[in-house]
């Protein structure tokens, strides 16, 4: 499946991690079982070089724990 993104195109060991557009935060959907396997991917295969890279890699495993763990809550109650 092809997608327009530019981004897709770059090589990945490219990125520059002080670039200012790299800290934007972007809002996504996702299933749990595709964030649980994007996750399973990512840790067998990331291999972070530099104290940069690794602190990009535990918040990126930390916020992708905290994804899968977050439980949908709702604001009502059953017997209200």
């Amino acid at each position: 499946m092809e997608t327009p993104d530019a981004m897709e195109q770059l090589d990945v060991s490219d990125i520059d991690l002080s670039e200012p557009i790299m800290h934007d935060e972007l809002t996504i959907t996702l299933t749990r079982a595709q964030l649980i396997i994007i996750k399973g991917i990512l840790s067998e295969h990331i291999q972070p070089r530099g104290y940069e890279h690794i602190a990009f890699a535990y918040d990126l495993f930390t916020r992708l724990s905290n994804a899968i763990l977050t439980q949908t809550t709702t604001d009502t109650e059953a017997f209200e």
